[in-house]
């Protein structure tokens, strides 16, 4: 147990020095922007996700303006990232779901931001550790990705992985050590063709050699 636990420290160790200003990268003025940013970024990448947020907020600001739009009239301003339609719906009832029973704010309850329409575990992470301070585990593909590699969970689903962290890790590093862990799955630790040889946590990682001679 000491010997896993000094391991899972240093790793957040070096997290630490190698990306001491990890910051989430998607562009919001306040918790509901942050939200709708959130629920568009499924499956596009931060930079398309703010180009198109950009175009929103000049012409819609609060839940407010999106609660009192048809799903029909957001789409087409939001045609360019995938599932448009889908995010659309979800964002609009979103929005109306946080008028009727929230007063026209972005709860702060874990619980109630889950029953919000295409909030999930991981959107609901984002937005309460990174508009409102509230330490949260946001599991997304590089975090998953990285953490089996490295043989914190090997064979878990995005649940394990969040009891894991929660259990192990202060929760004052949480949502920073998930950016983190984002911009070490982009730089180094990639679904294909990692750069092993390059990694700061190459020393800690299970895969290692096997990932290093693909």
């Amino acid at each position: 147990m000491a010997k896993q636990q000094l391991h899972t420290n240093n790793i957040v160790r070096i997290l630490r020095e190698e990306w001491p200003h990890a910051r989430c990268e998607l562009l919001a003025r306040d918790p509901w922007d942050l939200l709708v940013a959130v629920i568009l970024s499924a499956r596009t990448s931060d930079e398309r996700v703010n180009q198109v947020m950009a175009h929103l907020t000049e012409h819609l600001v609060g839940p407010g303006a999106y609660a009192s739009m048809d799903p029909h009239e957001l789409e087409p301003m939001i045609k360019t990232v995938p599932l448009y339609q889908q995010k659309a719906r979800y964002i609009v009832e979103s929005a109306r779901m946080i008028m009727q029973r929230f007063e026209g704010e972005v709860p702060t309850d874990p619980q109630l931001l889950r029953i919000l329409p295409g909030v999930g575990n991981k959107t609901a992470a984002v937005v309460l550790g990174n508009a409102f301070a509230i330490p949260a585990v946001a599991v997304d593909v590089h975090v998953q990705r990285i953490v089996q590699r490295i043989g914190w969970v090997e064979d878990g689903d995005a649940d394990d992985i969040e009891q894991f962290i929660m259990k192990n890790i202060d929760p004052r590093y949480w949502v920073q050590m998930c950016h983190q862990m984002i911009r070490l799955g982009r730089e180094h630790c990639r679904p294909k063709r990692p750069w092993c040889s390059r990694c700061p946590l190459n020393k800690f990682c299970q895969q290692h050699d096997v990932l290093d001679a693909r």
